[in-house]
């Protein structure tokens, strides 16, 4: 088997890669340039982590059912903003109506119409209070009659009253009702701006969707010409899909400065140790195209990646700068050696090769194995990564070799044997060096173990997402840093409230003092601050929405949850909304006020209006017209009542009769936690579980909190199992290719002991891991490896006394490969995206981890067996135990 792959190799690159070295560079041209148009015309990214859950997860599937009914569960707030709020109403009605007309809008809201519970007031009160009004306004009829009898005589002079009715007290008991916590029109406390809030059919969140969305209402707002409504006029887009938007935009201005930093670093880096311009091309080139090639392939294959995904290029740049280095390295040995180009191709790659191709597949497995995680997270990003091995080692062993041909045919780079200077590793790692430091080495790395593995109980995994990327020590008090941040918090909540109360009152009295001047100052001067202050709490860009099949289970739960808040019993919810908030009682309980509404439609028709004053009789006619005779069913509310909770998606449920959308069957949440962080959104569905239980309904909801919930347990422990499954398989692996597992064994020493640092290392600085660093685990495996298996397998192919010979050859490649990924990821680590930072820490190190390990651990164990005749470690002198390419007499 060995024989035939050494003669595949010898035959590929004499009578292919040799002959057609020409048309493969421009093939590989070809194909990198289609690959670049193919990710230019479908680059899409997808956010939302419903996207990283397993299709059958729960939380996926109630997403995806809101999605189906709802529509788009993020609202897009539209803010106008000038010094005329009746402009500002005036472009609001002509904006929110043509809105209305898009096919992609569900809502466009801004006024909520009072008029009707205006007129419905009396049947928002207990019947008792009801009754109440009807015996003030039999007392003042009474006492008006007599005030108007010219025979009654009071001992009392007292003017009459135009008001027949003093009903305040009363009617102050019910200004919290649903009605009363909607502005009428969407406006800032301080006039200037005002919000339309927007939701869309389209359920989609990922770059191509909200592009479009947003795109569609921008072209729309200007083609209405708000200057035309006041000079001063603007538009702003603000709430979670424009967030989104700007992360996108972020990330791609972080990935671009990083890239910046890296590509420089390694121009140099490389220059600098191949001494030649032409390495840079050699090794970047090849690199470049198979990155260029997985991603092409990825869009063609999901239409758009993960916000796991998206950072592949960083992973595929780390590992394939490893294959490259290692490669054009061994070609040079060959060279500096008198072998011509082709014969040193053959050579180079008949043995490092064939280390590069085993360090390779173990990579490959280890992705496979990620593929078939149930947590699309894992499961696509494994599947693209397997693809982006297959696709640099094709590059590095087709690409590479006829790029090197081509540049040496337009100018021949000959070495010679003084081209193989004494590097910085011969002089650290003497012949006598490695064989006197040889204990005191694995006495070293047996202390460094002890201590790392003591630091694992301080490794944390990140649940909050905001924290994500920051560095915590374990020797600072985190209980007092969270005690400082929390009391840091509420300083600055509390003196934004006092600046908000002193606005309030110095606004007051300048309006009081001299009202025909006055002129309202700014106090929302922020986007978010616009926005935050129009919806008074009462809208949500991310909203909670709970499902139901049957309106009355809506009704009871909404019931049970909105007296649970009032009870201070739900903490984590700032306020809940459905459109049966808005309904003045069950049927019984409006017909026992429609019995006293009755009573006093009696009153005022027995008792007439001769008596009273011009004034009280208008008062009366208008007092009147609240005495409605009718009860109230959800179909009778206000039509912008039931636009808040319109299902608008293709599965929206079947509307009532007469009714163009259904709207009775949700309940709107809006959370008063962060719903990114872990903790909190962790109680917020315990209250939730809370409610499912007092009031025996099964709950569907759709929310941020239980989608992140649900990510956070599925990659801790998904992630988990696919992690074990493929350390076993590269070690099934490693054991078929060195044809011994305690070989494996060996050859594994900087992954086993480089895992065992770098989460220890973790723990000690205070790194910890989060749903986008774990992501570099399997890249640190197949670092490991690689680095194992070209040291041991050069040292198995050299036979005995071949240490120093190795460190020399492969400790600088592998020293170089090391120092070109820190760079690689150091570019992530100096962004400001906190999940590229974290990716950046925890990359740098496993590469330092596997790096010490290799250079000073793998070479002492080495040299310890072959001094204590360790046969399966060492190898036989004067043979190669995985298949010589020659002997040393060639």
């Amino acid at each position: 088997m060995i024989e035939f792959a050494l003669q595949f190799v010898r035959n590929f690159f004499e009578k292919v890669v040799g002959r057609f070295y020409i048309p493969i560079t421009i093939g590989a041209f070809i194909i990198s340039a289609l690959a670049v148009w193919v990710i230019a015309t479908k680059w899409n990214i997808n956010s939302d982590f419903k996207a990283l859950l397993p299709e059958n997860a729960k939380a996926a599937i109630a997403m995806t059912e809101v999605g189906d009914r709802v529509g788009s569960g993020s609202a897009l707030f539209v803010v106008i903003d000038s010094p005329s709020t009746e402009a500002n109403k005036k472009f609001a009605k002509v904006y929110a109506e043509e809105m209305r007309k898009m096919d992609s809008v569900a809502l466009a809201h801004y006024h909520n119409d009072k008029e009707f519970f205006e007129k419905n007031a009396l049947l928002y009160m207990e019947a008792e209070d009801i009754a109440e009004i009807r015996k003030r306004l039999k007392k003042r009829i009474r006492e008006e009659k007599k005030a108007a009898n010219p025979l009654f005589i009071s001992l009392k002079k007292k003017k009459r009253s135009d008001n027949l009715l003093e009903v305040d007290d009363i009617q102050d008991k019910y200004k919290g009702q649903e009605q009363d916590t909607h502005k009428e029109y969407l406006i800032a406390d301080d006039g200037y701006s005002l919000t339309i809030v927007v939701r869309f059919v389209e359920s989609s969140t990922d770059l191509i969707a909200t592009n479009k969305l947003l795109g569609e209402v921008e072209a729309l707002g200007e083609r209405l010409k708000p200057k035309d409504y006041h000079p001063d006029m603007t538009i702003e887009l603000g709430g979670g899909l424009v967030n989104r938007k700007k992360e996108y935009n972020s990330i791609l201005d972080d990935v671009v400065s990083s890239a910046v930093f890296t590509i420089v670093g390694l121009f140099l880096v490389i220059a600098l140790y191949f001494r030649r311009l032409r390495a840079i091309v050699e090794v970047l080139v090849p690199l470049i195209m198979g990155i260029l090639w997985t991603l092409a392939l990825a869009f063609l294959f999901y239409g758009e990646l993960t916000t796991v995904t998206a950072f592949i290029f960083a992973i595929l740049l780390g590992l394939g700068i490893d294959f490259s280095i290692h490669l054009l390295s061994g070609y040079d040995h060959e060279r500096i050696d008198g072998h011509e180009p082709v014969e040193a191709l053959v050579r180079c790659y008949q043995s490092i090769g064939f280390a590069t191709v085993i360090g390779a597949f173990t990579t490959f497995v280890t992705f496979v194995v990620l593929s078939f995680a149930q947590f699309r997270g894992l499961s696509q990003f494994g599947a693209v990564a397997s693809a982006g091995v297959i696709c640099s080692i094709i590059a590095m062993c087709v690409v590479l070799p006829a790029l090197t041909l081509v540049l040496h045919k337009i100018k021949a780079y000959n070495p010679t044997s003084g081209d193989d200077r004494v590097t910085l590793m011969d002089r650290i790692f003497t012949p006598e060096v490695v064989q006197k430091k040889a204990i005191p080495m694995i006495i070293v790395a047996v202390l460094l173990s002890v201590f790392f593995v003591s630091q694992w109980g301080d490794l944390e995994f990140e649940e909050n997402f905001r924290a994500i990327g920051t560095v915590t020590p374990p020797w600072v008090d985190k209980d007092a840093m969270a005690k400082e941040e929390e009391q840091k918090r509420v300083i600055h909540q509390a003196r934004v409230v006092a600046k908000h109360i002193v606005f309030k009152k110095a606004r007051d009295i300048r309006e009081a003092t001299d009202p025909e001047t006055f002129v309202m100052d700014r106090e929302q001067k922020s986007l978010g601050s616009k926005y935050t202050s129009a919806v008074s709490g009462k809208q949500s860009s991310t909203p909670t929405i709970m499902l139901f099949d049957d309106a009355n289970s809506a009704e009871k739960v909404y019931s049970h949850m909105n007296s649970m808040h009032k009870d201070g019993r739900l903490e984590t919810i700032r306020s809940l909304s459905s459109i049966h908030a808005f309904m003045p009682g069950t049927p019984e309980e409006q017909a026992e006020r429609l019995e006293e509404i009755n009573k006093i439609r009696a009153l005022l028709d027995k008792e007439g209006t001769a008596f009273m004053t011009d004034k009280q009789k208008n008062k009366v006619e208008e007092f009147r017209d609240k005495l409605v005779e009718k009860p109230v069913t959800l179909v009778d509310l206000p039509e912008w009542t039931k636009r808040l909770f319109k299902e608008a998606g293709p599965k929206a449920k079947p509307p009532a009769e007469g009714e163009p959308y259904a709207f009775e069957y949700l309940i709107y949440i809006n959370e008063s936690i962060d719903q990114m962080k872990g903790g909190e959104a962790r109680r917020f569905l315990t209250e939730v579980a809370t409610v499912a239980e007092e009031t025996g309904e099964e709950l569907r909801i759709g929310s941020q909190s239980y989608i992140y919930t649900a990510m956070l347990d599925e990659i801790k422990t998904d992630g988990l199992r696919m992690m074990l499954w493929a350390v076993f398989f590269v070690f099934i692996i490693l054991t078929m290719a060195f044809r011994s597992p305690l070989r494996a064994l060996t050859a594994a020493t900087p992954l086993v002991l480089g895992a065992m640092w770098m989460f220890g290392a973790l723990a000690w600085f205070g790194i910890r891991l989060d749903f986008f660093n774990v992501i570099i685990i399997p890249v640190v495996i197949g670092i490991g490896v690689d680095d194992g298996v070209h040291f041991y397998y050069r040292y198995l192919d050299r036979g005995r006394g071949s240490v120093p010979e190795v460190i020399h050859h492969v400790g600088s490649a592998v020293l170089m490969t090391s120092v070109t990924s820190c760079i690689g990821f150091g570019g992530l680590a100096i962004t400001n995206h906190r999940g590229l930072q974290s990716i950046g820490y925890v990359a740098i190190a496993g590469i330092l981890s596997a790096l010490v390990a290799t250079v000073l651990i793998l070479p002492a164990i080495i040299t310890l067996a072959e001094r204590y005749d360790i046969k399966w470690i060492a190898a036989d002198a004067g043979k190669t135990a995985v298949g010589a390419t020659h002997d040393e007499s060639e």
